[in-house]
């Protein structure tokens, strides 16, 4: 199967030599997303919240340039800069996750850029047919 890149205009741009999503059949895999602006390219707040939600909307963005939406996510890697934040994240990451939730992991990890969430995910495009 032919990997393509998905590279909308209205994502961040990626901080290294990588692809910030790939759609390989009907899946579509993102790579690590943060909270920054795609128009300004800085942070979107200094609260986890600030920063949660505009990692959700980078990610909503890039998969519906693949053809998908958050109710196609079957999976989350999330990185946290400090575990004493995961009930403020996941206050807010549970309004954009209807269920049934995707499968989850949560770490601790040091970010760079003053990141405080990171967030990886998965996605099938064909899931809105199969009702995921």
């Amino acid at each position: 199967m032919e990997a393509v890149v998905i590279t909308p205009e209205s994502s961040p741009a990626a901080a290294g030599p990588y692809s910030p999503a790939l759609k390989v059949g009907e899946w579509v895999f993102l790579s690590g997303q943060g909270g920054f602006d795609p128009r300004s390219g800085q942070l979107a707040g200094s609260t986890i919240e600030e920063q949660t939600e505009q990692t959700i909307r980078n990610i909503a963005g890039l998969l519906d340039a693949a053809g998908c939406t958050l109710r196609d996510v079957v999976s989350c890697l999330v990185h946290l800069s400090d575990l004493s934040l995961y009930a403020s994240f996941n206050a807010t990451y549970r309004k954009h996750f209807q269920e049934p939730r995707p499968v989850r992991t949560t770490v601790g990890a040091s970010l760079v850029l003053g990141m405080l969430v990171e967030i990886t995910v998965v996605a099938r495009v064909a899931s809105s047919e199969s009702g995921r």
